[in-house]
């Protein structure tokens, strides 16, 4: 088992209450949609629209609108950046931060599992400069 059920869909519960919730993509997901030819920023802030639990296999889905705002994204909460300052980071974050160790672990790449591990302080980054704001 990956997830904890009842934490992952208390979780999806908190993040209901929030929506839309500003969220940036990893830089995978901004690759994809670059791929897809979407010319996006790589500091764009999406809008998560709605939540939901897709079992172990999914775990916390979130659908976002993409840049061009025609068609909702489906993505894994693991390839969603929050911001420090909202209510729900911390919770978020562990959340993140566990299921990547537990699919690591299910993947049987133990090295990794442990750096993540090791993983515990917040790195400084563009969620630190304060308040999100959508630069179109």
């Amino acid at each position: 088992m990956i997830d904890n059920y009842e934490q992952a869909i208390a979780l999806v519960d908190k993040m209901e209450a929030y929506l839309p919730i500003p969220i940036r993509g990893t830089p995978e997901l901004i690759e994809i949609l670059q791929n897809k030819g979407h010319n996006v920023p790589t500091n764009y802030i999406f809008e998560v629209e709605k939540v939901l639990y897709g079992g172990d296999e999914g775990g916390i889905l979130c659908a976002i609108k993409e840049y061009t705002d025609k068609n909702l994204l489906i993505t894994s909460l693991t390839h969603l950046r929050i911001a420090d300052d909202h209510p729900l980071a911390r919770e978020i974050k562990d959340y993140q931060h566990k299921r990547c160790m537990q699919l690591a672990r299910a993947d049987g790449k133990m090295g990794k599992a442990k750096r993540l591990a090791k993983k515990t302080k917040p790195k400084k980054g563009f969620w630190q400069t304060g308040k999100l704001t959508r630069e179109d």
